[in-house]
């Protein structure tokens, strides 16, 4: 019988739930794959938007594939060609790779068959069609979006520090009585004087740092919260922030809607940027303004002059380069950041840390962090040269991996099972609460006033399932390889250790971007901790995704003492 690959794929944007979707994609595709005299022998899925081309899924679909003596099927299976990309140019750019590979891809539903000139121009059409009806959604949204800007709603996101959200019932009667609401911005009285006084201070002669460091004062008003979680988990005052404070116009009671293009940022291929201002779409009528429109003028003035150089620090030009640059980072009491690299004439190289900077001195003294934060270039190296000598090259560092590879594997089975434990009891609570209101209703209230609240639990229910059913799939994923099997790779390394050592700068910098060298100092704990990848190919030859960071397998990050730099490593 011919094999089957099935791939699945969700969009986070339909909020569709993936215990169900996935589940039909695949029944579907078991169907069709039978009526071709076949079978689904494995599964490919991901949760991501159409028009996205970095999908984890659909790349290791692609790595299998490849592998024509070891891959496990002869075809792959897809639901519609919707489930593949929304984006004709990727669409046809996976089928060519796949065809390259010696491998067929058919639709369960019909998309034309691509043995024939004719078929293969069907197929086409519906690809073409799929990127037509989201280009096409799309422009109705930002139509809807425009107009809503225009009466003065908020489209969607967190109320800008300062305001908060003021929910209004829909002004469709319909929409009203189905519990719909929209929402504007008020200002919030105690946030409201803070971005007051961010202004005036700056007007005043102070920059970033000193109105950061003056906000991280003890006692001090609270910084907003990062959209990502994962920054600025010490909640202190930026000067980053206090500078796009500045540049906001809403807070001169204006909103504005498309100021930001984030196409980019959302498909993977880069940041958000601002558009020009003729792009701007403003609501007729104005929310209160924080400020007035003669101070935010003045305050766009002023920075404009400082950043020429008039008034404030002018970056040096950078003369030289440094052997350890994006590599150093420091974690003292705070996420990870990159240390820059300082010299002076007749002075040795180091590299420091500007979170005070960026913070300012109350904010670094919180954290422990100090003042200043700084280390020797030669003495890393020395800790570096050490490093891939013992742990790289070494005669022990198969022994070494091994021991690692047994700690660092039982350390993220802790975590998923703690993980699991907590997903487990969110479950039973939303169950729990679903039941009280059900009960409501039974005891006679009025089922619309709980309904709504009631499809929110269930919402919160499917996410939480998703994310359990997640984690069981990461799971089964990361036994598919025995990790026994990867040293072998690591054997086969040459001893380059003293030939590193000995290279000029350039080529020991080659050497240590190949095995994407990471240094991290955490003067808190009295630690370094150095971190080295195997190059691309261990990483394709092993499948160790939960033993390292952002999904990368880790060949060792043990912990180093900080004291006088010792070049020696703990067991």
């Amino acid at each position: 019988m011919r094999r089957f690959a099935w791939y699945g794929r969700l969009s986070t944007k339909d909020k569709q739930d993936p215990t169900l979707s996935f589940p039909s994609q695949r029944e579907i595709c078991a169907t069709k794959a039978a009526e071709l005299d076949g079978e689904i022998v494995c599964d490919f899925t991901d949760q991501e938007a159409g028009r996205r081309d970095d999908r984890a899924g659909w790349a290791d679909l692609l790595r299998e594939a490849k592998e024509r003596d070891a891959r496990r099927f002869d075809a792959v299976i897809i639901y519609s060609t919707s489930r593949l990309s929304r984006d004709l140019f990727h669409a046809l750019t996976y089928e060519r790779e796949m065809t390259r590979a010696g491998i067929e891809v058919f639709y369960a539903l019909t998309a034309g068959d691509q043995t024939s000139p004719e078929g293969r121009l069907i197929r086409h059409m519906f690809q073409a069609l799929d990127q037509f009806e989201v280009e096409k959604l799309g422009r109705e949204v930002r139509r809807g979006q425009k107009e809503n800007t225009r009466q003065g709603y908020r489209n969607g996101g967190r109320a800008p520090y300062g305001y908060r959200l003021r929910h209004e019932a829909h002004p469709d009667p319909a929409r009203a009585k189905a519990g719909d609401k929209k929402s504007r911005l008020v200002a919030d009285p105690e946030r409201a004087a803070v971005i007051a006084e961010i202004f005036e201070r700056f007007l005043s002669g102070s920059g970033y740092k000193e109105i950061a460091n003056h906000l991280n004062r003890p006692g001090g008003p609270p910084p907003p919260n990062h959209v990502d979680s994962k920054r600025n988990t010490s909640g202190k005052w930026a000067k980053t922030t206090i500078k796009s404070m500045l540049e906001n116009p809403t807070y001169t009671g204006r909103l504005y809607w498309n100021r930001l293009d984030s196409r980019a940022h959302k498909q993977g291929a880069g940041p958000v940027v601002r558009r020009s201002p003729e792009e701007w779409v403003e609501a007729d009528e104005r929310h209160e303004a924080l400020v007035t429109d003669e101070q935010f003028e003045r305050v766009q003035t002023e920075m404009k002059r400082r950043s020429n150089g008039h008034g404030g620090h002018r970056r040096r030009p950078q003369k030289r380069s440094f052997l350890l640059r994006g590599i150093v980072h420091c974690s003292t009491g705070h996420n990870p950041l990159r240390m820059q690299g300082r010299s002076r004439k007749g002075e040795p190289t180091y590299y420091t840390c500007g979170y005070r900077t960026s913070y300012g001195d109350r904010a670094a003294e919180a954290v422990g962090h100090g003042k200043w934060q700084y280390v020797r270039e030669d003495s890393l190296t020395k800790l570096i040269d050490s490093f891939f000598a013992t742990r790289i090259f070494g005669a022990d560092r198969l022994d070494y991996f091994r021991a690692q590879s047994s700690t660092m594997a039982g350390e993220a089975q802790d975590r998923d099972d703690d993980k699991r434990t907590r997903i487990t009891k969110q479950l039973s609570e939303v169950d729990q609460r679903i039941e009280r209101q059900l009960a409501a209703i039974e005891a006679g209230v009025d089922p619309a006033v709980v309904g709504k609240r009631i499809r929110a639990l269930k919402t919160e229910r499917e996410e939480a399932e998703a994310a359990l059913a997640q984690l069981e799939g990461s799971r089964r994923d990361s036994t598919a390889i025995d990790p026994a099997d990867t040293p072998a790779v690591l054997d086969a390394l040459p001893d380059l250790g003293k030939s590193l050592i000995a290279a000029d700068p350039d080529i020991r910098r080659a050497g240590f971007d190949a095995f994407r060298l990471r240094v991290e100092i955490d003067r808190n704990s009295g630690q370094i901790r150095l971190k080295a990848l195997v190059s691309s190919a261990f990483g394709e030859a092993t499948n160790l995704s939960d033993l390292g960071e952002a999904g990368d397998p880790a060949l060792s990050d043990k912990a180093i003492p900080l004291r006088g730099f010792e070049p020696r490593f703990l067991a």
